[in-house]
């Protein structure tokens, strides 16, 4: 829905009905001078599934785009070949970067012996593939995106980039709203807002806190920036990805010219389990996130005691359930249009405030905070011809 309203972070909302062909247009004449990457982080399962088929199909039609980097992880080299096949019609466009080549696996372990680049991860794959992207130089302006997208068109796409590339932003980043049948973006309503709640109760409201607590939805996978910006980005190896790259966002560009937009009325992809477990799942994704907000929190010179751990925690159970019942509110207004199961988002609730334990318990293990990838900057500077190694071993298969 359509508003006017924003508080920190500048906010473009979808005008319904309103097409994009003005928008491409003007995307496609600014890109003669500053060609556009599109970088998608892959599992083989998500590249041969039919969400990534048209993906695949749409950005082959998109004529602005210049190159189509797919950063496959964790694959065989059966599944590279599949793969291969799979992105056959992005013909020119595509690159496709196998991360478990013998080459390329050479090359990191290389960057290993001097640098620590953390667990592999989403973020890894994200990484990789900007090594390959700056050393290249075939585009200055890349726009990022999950390879599940079930609700991918050309005008998701069109909405993401136009800011950086027509309205002077140095970042934007995607939002949208996740529902069927029931409620989605689990860790983002459960998890991320009640976290800043929490944060804000007890360190006090900071311009920090509140550019974090800005974004609609903070953990999509759709962003775009500029390649000059992506060369010097930190960010986590593993699903506290989103939240470092915000938080690295924050130190590098001033907030007024970062910016969120609305890419489409209501967005799908695939959906995971919450898990029973820590290391899987949603569960998962939280334990890395908050370990990367304590992380941040304490390297800007917050003292985090174990005391004030064991208060996030039960601040953050209070935000959690008052959401919990906001969210039941919302699904009774759709009553014949969405289901709402009031026990499981509470035993969702408690599973993430176990889980802030866990994370508290992973912070003060690793003294460093949260494992961050160097930025390629550095790479470069401590390694001799590596973006030169890097570009072969990814151009070897």
């Amino acid at each position: 829905m359509a508003d006017f309203h924003y508080n920190v972070v500048p906010t473009f909302s979808l005008l319904t009905g309103v097409g994009v062909s003005s928008m491409e247009q003007q995307i496609l004449c600014a890109s003669k001078k500053i060609p556009i990457g599109v970088l998608i982080p892959a599992l083989f399962r998500d590249l041969s599934g039919d969400a990534m088929k048209n993906i695949i199909e749409v950005l082959a039609e998109t004529e602005y785009v210049k190159r189509v980097y797919i950063a496959l992880d964790q694959a065989n080299e059966e599944e590279y070949r599949k793969a291969k096949e799979i992105v056959a019609p992005l013909k020119d466009k595509a690159s496709l970067i196998w991360n478990d080549s013998p080459e390329l696996k050479q090359v990191i372990a290389m960057i290993e012996e001097q640098l620590p680049l953390g667990p592999r991860g989403k973020g890894r794959a994200v990484w990789t593939a900007l090594g390959y992207i700056t050393g290249k130089n075939e585009v200055a302006a890349i726009a990022f995106h999950d390879a599940d997208i079930i609700t991918y068109n050309k005008a998701l796409l069109t909405r993401l980039i136009f800011p950086v590339m027509n309205l002077g932003f140095q970042f934007s980043k995607g939002y949208y709203i996740r529902y069927k049948t029931k409620f989605y973006g689990r860790v983002t309503r459960l998890f991320y807002f009640p976290l800043i709640r929490t944060l804000k109760d007890i360190l006090g409201t900071t311009d920090f806190l509140d550019y974090l607590g800005d974004f609609r939805y903070p953990l999509s996978g759709e962003f775009a920036t500029l390649v000059s910006q992506a060369r010097r980005l930190r960010y986590p190896s593993d699903w506290g990805v989103e939240v470092g790259l915000l938080s690295e966002i924050y130190r590098i560009v001033r907030v007024s010219q970062v910016c969120q937009v609305e890419l489409v009325e209501r967005y799908d992809h695939k959906h995971q389990e919450v898990g029973t477990e820590p290391d899987k799942g949603l569960n998962k994704m939280a334990t890395d996130i908050a370990r990367t907000f304590f992380s941040h929190l304490s390297s800007n010179g917050v003292i985090l005691t174990h005391d004030m751990l064991s208060t996030i925690r039960l601040t953050y159970l209070r935000h959690a359930r008052e959401s919990v019942g906001i969210y039941e509110a919302y699904a009774k207004i759709y009553r014949n249009a969405i289901s709402f199961d009031f026990h499981e988002e509470l035993s969702i609730v408690e599973s993430f405030a176990r889980i802030i334990e866990t994370a508290s318990i992973d912070f003060y293990q690793h003294i460093y905070g949260s494992p961050m990838i160097p930025a390629w900057k550095r790479v470069r500077a401590a390694i001799d011809g590596i973006s030169e190694k890097l570009i072969l071993a990814v151009e070897t298969y």
